[in-house]
């Protein structure tokens, strides 16, 4: 597989979907004045309130622009090529699957600390497991265009860096420099969440876990539906372009008939048709 990827997200709809909905859906829950709902802490959420569908919804949207934006251009930057290698229809399944496994470990892992240690954890809301689930294949699957060696051997006299002193840096290392802050944006509570949804990653692609995409065959049906309706709404747009090109050039062919027709011939006319240069003269000699 090569590794330099098509521009923008063409022959991806599934990361597609994920990068609109990353960036879309903050937007209308902010506008419709919804983002407390994603606030999460068992105390006093579940244990007062049993809001237990807090958790459903956590990882839906980001609280924060600085994470959207991340988020946004990690999946431009390398993420999307995760569908190439998969396809769309098992990018489909491991989404939901990621989105699964770090729904139970959190809840999990809250609950655990809640009751065993009286320690009440704040969970971010923002889809943190399912992209540092990706990181793990697109670390490991994912090649690399370049790698930049800086040589600093001979930097100094005075030999601080060795005398072997070579940093190599790939077009890897912005993906992994942004997967860092991504993960600190929150503080401890993003990076907990992170490296739980970073771990299942490793699981799963590791085919550690007892649910993987072969077990969601009755999602096939649904995705199929999806991708068929938006094709062929795609399909009907361009036939309706074309047909309107068609009555347009029609209509253009017509209107140029009617003109031609109108128009009295060379034949028709008494005047002999005069060059430019007879105009000329005509003009000069009145």
């Amino acid at each position: 597989m090569s590794s330099i990827l098509p521009k923008g997200f063409k022959l991806q709809p599934v990361m597609s979907s994920l990068t609109i909905s990353i960036i879309g859906l903050p937007l209308f829950f902010s506008v419709m004045g919804w983002k407390p709902f994603f606030l999460f802490a068992w105390d006093p959420f579940i244990s007062k309130w049993n809001q237990f569908w807090r958790l459903l919804i956590l990882q839906l949207q980001f609280q924060n622009q600085s994470e959207i934006t991340l988020a946004s251009v990690l999946i431009l930057l390398r993420l999307k090529g995760l569908e190439r290698l998969y396809g769309s229809l098992k990018m489909f399944k491991i989404l939901v699957l990621l989105y699964s496994y770090n729904l139970l470990i959190v809840t999990f892992l809250s609950f655990f600390l809640f009751f065993t240690f009286d320690f009440d954890i704040f969970i971010p809301s923002g889809p943190f497991g399912i992209l540092f689930g990706l990181y793990y294949p697109f670390s490991r699957f994912i090649p690399e265009t370049y790698v930049a060696e800086f040589d600093f051997t001979n930097a100094t006299s005075l030999r601080i860096f060795g005398d072997g002193a070579i940093l190599p840096l790939s077009d890897a290392f912005p993906v992994h420099f942004l997967f860092g802050i991504l993960s600190l944006t929150e503080g401890v509570s993003s990076l907990i969440v992170s490296s739980i949804g970073y771990f299942i990653g490793i699981l799963y692609f590791q085919n550690l876990l007892p649910l993987t995409d072969t077990s969601l065959g009755f999602l096939d049906p649904i995705y199929f539906k999806i991708t068929h309706e938006k094709s062929f709404a795609r399909e009907g747009r361009n036939n309706t372009t074309y047909n309107g090109v068609d009555s347009n050039h029609n209509a253009s062919a017509l209107d140029l008939d009617e003109e031609n027709e109108r128009s009295p011939s060379v034949e028709d006319n008494d005047t002999p048709v005069r060059s430019i240069g007879q105009e000329v003269l005509h003009t000069f000699t009145r």
